[in-house]
């Protein structure tokens, strides 16, 4: 069974998209929190006013592997991290019809969070089903 719901999970690496990229333009990017990555995902809700997509935003080093398909909107910014530290770090979100992604590291919304129709495969990943 599919079910829609939003979860914070941990971290993954880099996105592999099986169809190409369309060019969409979001307004202006509001600044998120770092330390709760649901808050871009909040945001990017707001662009799928059908609720057709499936959404996620990690922090880079998060990701162990990913294959998300139908990509319609993907994006990235460089942000200090909520850790003790004086480094950049990169996030990055996609808004996409299906897929799976797999993450490394601890979960929690400051590595990553995801909105959509999946299923979990134990604690590391995540297989989106679309919603159309």
């Amino acid at each position: 069974m599919n079910i829609i719901r939003r979860l914070a999970v941990g971290a993954l690496g880099a996105v592999a998209a099986t169809t190409a990229v369309t060019a969409v333009t979001l307004q202006p990017a509001a600044a998120f929190d770092e330390c709760d990555l649901s808050t871009k995902v909040d945001e990017l809700k707001g662009w799928d006013t059908n609720n057709d997509y499936n959404i996620i935003v990690w922090k880079g080093s998060a990701i162990e592997s990913s294959n998300l398909e139908g990509v319609v909107v993907s994006d990235s910014e460089r942000k200090t991290p909520c850790e003790f530290t004086n480094n950049q770090a990169d996030y990055h979100w996609a808004i996409f019809e299906s897929g799976e992604f797999v993450r490394k590291g601890d979960g929690g919304y400051r590595n990553w969070a995801f909105y959509g129709a999946f299923d979990r495969e134990g604690d590391n990943k995540v297989v989106f089903h679309s919603k159309k």
